[in-house]
């Protein structure tokens, strides 16, 4: 005689799954503008914070794309095996990420057009360096991901302020926290391609005394960063 497992579903469980269920159910089909997060809250009858992590564990699952200003839409390509739980929990795992990487844009942007005005010949030394060694690294995530974020805290450094250094420093001890939670072992040669290339345009901008240039290259960075997290997930 076999039983199934109860489980106790939470509530941000039960908002990714219903919105996965209208999805492959067809009663939201591709490219479908999703309700706003209070308004989905609303629906549900679930705290904000429930269906913020449903939708970022969503959108690293590859059911939503977020779009800057326009809202969250169900993305015109879904995913074609079942979620499943176990890839559920992952998502969820990776998706709370997505909260740090909207504080780095906030931080690092900033601080990347700061560094811009700022910075020092020494420090442009130190920021050379950095992405000289991000350069260098190979296929090991682990090794890459100390060289990237050693070149986040030489940007935040060369800003001139001190509490956004710090800041930086804080969230980046998180994102490496969440890095390492998910085992990732090899790097992708397409994400490290794209990551070195934003990152030496950073530092080009930097350099030049660019500071609009070194703020969007940083996005372009950052938005390199959170398209890899949906990768290792999906």
């Amino acid at each position: 005689m076999t039983f199934e497992t109860i489980r106790k579903s939470s509530a941000r469980d039960m908002v990714a799954e219903q919105i996965v269920e209208k999805i492959t159910g067809g009663e939201l089909g591709p490219g479908t503008r999703l309700p706003a997060q209070r308004e989905l809250a609303q629906m549900l009858g679930v705290g904000r914070s429930s269906v913020r992590e449903a939708i970022n564990a969503l959108v690293v699952m590859g059911y939503l794309e977020p779009l800057q200003g326009k809202g969250t839409f169900i993305k015109d390509v879904l995913p074609t095996s079942d979620p499943g739980i176990e890839k559920l929990s992952a998502a969820f795992s990776a998706g709370s990420i997505f909260d740090l990487m909207e504080a780095r844009e906030l931080l690092e942007c900033r601080s990347a057009a700061l560094a811009a005005e700022r910075a020092d010949d020494a420090q442009i030394r130190n920021l050379k360096a950095a992405m000289e060694k991000v350069s260098g690294t190979e296929a090991d995530y682990a090794i890459f991901l100390d060289a990237d974020i050693c070149f986040h805290a030489a940007v935040a450094e060369a800003s001139g302020n001190v509490v956004m250094s710090e800041l930086t420093k804080l969230v980046l001890d998180k994102v490496v926290a969440h890095h390492n939670a998910l085992k990732t072992v090899l790097l992708p040669p397409a994400y490290r391609e794209i990551s070195i290339r934003t990152a030496a345009r950073v530092v080009e901008a930097i350099a030049s005394g660019d500071g609009e240039a070194a703020a969007r290259w940083m996005a372009q960075h950052l938005y390199a960063i959170r398209d890899e997290l949906k990768n290792i997930i999906t």
